[in-house]
């Protein structure tokens, strides 16, 4: 694959996006500055004559949206540097609708292929570096906050980053080797979503190798459950700390300490009784802690859906949902089919992990409604073409010979 600007870019900044390298801390917003997100404002200056390619539907509709209410909101509640989040959300969603203009399947599939490749490369490096200290890195331990993570997110963001990078890679050969990595990262790190990302991962893999229909996607169901009812008989003799990941007790025992989802989710619940039209993009969890008293470590609710409606009000969740719905809904082709099992996968998690402004979900959601665009484009176009074959066929058709009369025949 020859590397020319375009496909420089590319390689570039989805590299960075997975791979975070950060620049700076603020301690203030709980906030890393990282090297994608300079990427971000100084990419899209190449590709200013492809604004053409943007055009209305759900995706740009939501944003919009949520710029518009957090414009209203900073009036009464003010901002701060998350706010600027959803400029880099927007930036993402215009680069990846570029990219997903000018990339071919082909070159796409490479340049997953280059995106893992990095990933390992930055492992490997990180691992070497930490040799010393490779229990605090795959272990829970919490002496482990001035490692650097492949996400500045921190350990369960790897882990989910590399299980939604393996369904990116679906179909090639390289595939097992990232869902092995992605299953050996989210086991040792303990990370709930990065098991149930690899679990998602594995399914949608067995299913599109499948002997009948539902063979696969049964048989993988059926081992799934074995293993957790396997599981939970083992953990009631024996300590597995992986099973005690999934332990609702442990969230409640957290609550109780004002850490933890539920306690933010909680939070969240006496906010929107509030406000339930929007406080504004990043302001979302300083309004939960001036309501309830309580200072969270955290910079978001660790449910999308939950944060995008406290921060962009009811009117932008159903946006939102209209987004996810269209992803879920549309038929996919080639490379296409990848980025939207990846999207479907990314909103599965969402309901337990992410903040709803990843630059890696905006990007291929700008991709995927790219690569829509073209694909019902090309429809028309064929469309078009067999009406054009049909119409000339006809004129073609010699002209029926008159009937003649018996009588003077």
């Amino acid at each position: 694959m020859l590397i020319n600007r375009t496909r420089a870019a590319a390689i570039t900044l989805m590299a960075m996006i997975f791979v975070q390298i950060p620049l700076t801390h603020s301690t203030a917003s709980k906030s890393h500055i990282n090297v994608y997100h300079i990427l971000l404002l100084l990419m899209p200056m190449l590709y200013l004559p492809a604004l053409r390619y943007l055009k209305f539907n759900p995706a740009t509709a939501f944003l919009g949206v949520m710029v518009m209410t957090s414009l209203a909101a900073a009036a009464t509640y003010g901002g701060g540097l998350r706010s600027t989040l959803i400029v880099f959300a927007a930036t993402s969603y215009f680069l990846g609708v570029v990219f997903g203009r000018k990339l071919h399947d082909v070159e796409l599939r490479k340049i997953f292929i280059w995106m893992l490749g990095c990933c390992i490369v930055f492992l490997v490096v990180r691992d070497a570096i930490y040799a010393g200290q490779l229990g605090a890195v795959y272990a829970r331990s919490e002496t482990a906050s001035s490692i650097l993570y492949m996400s500045t997110g921190g350990r369960n963001i790897e882990a989910s980053l590399l299980a939604l990078l393996s369904i990116l890679l679906l179909g090639t050969r390289v595939y097992p080797i990232a869902a092995f990595i992605a299953l050996m990262t989210s086991a040792t790190m303990l990370s709930r979503a990065g098991l149930v990302g690899v679990a998602i991962s594995i399914g949608i893999a067995a299913y599109r190798t499948r002997k009948t229909r539902f063979y696969y996607l049964y048989s993988f169901l059926a081992m799934a459950m074995v293993v957790l009812v396997v599981g939970m008989v083992l953990s009631s003799v024996i300590d597995i700390p992986v099973l005690d990941r999934f332990n609702l007790q442990a969230e409640t025992n957290l609550e109780h300490k004002n850490v933890g989802r539920l306690a933010l989710w909680t939070s969240a619940g006496s906010a929107l009784k509030q406000n339930i039209f929007g406080y504004g993009v990043g302001n979302g969890v300083p309004l939960m802690e001036q309501i309830s008293g309580i200072t969270f470590v955290e910079n978001n609710v660790h449910d999308i859906y939950l944060q995008f409606l406290l921060e962009g009000g009811i009117q932008s969740l159903l946006l939102f949902l209209v987004v996810a719905a269209h992803i879920v809904l549309s038929p996919a082709e080639g490379q296409q089919r990848n980025i939207k099992a990846f999207l479907v996968c990314y909103l599965m998690l969402a309901f337990i992990e992410f903040s709803g402004y990843e630059a890696y979900f905006w990007f291929f959601v700008g991709m995927f409604y790219a690569r829509n665009d073209m694909r019902l484009t090309q429809l028309k176009l064929d469309a078009a073409e067999r009406a054009k074959i049909r119409r000339n066929k006809f004129r073609k058709l010699p002209a029926p010979s008159p009937i003649q009369d018996p009588v003077h025949a």
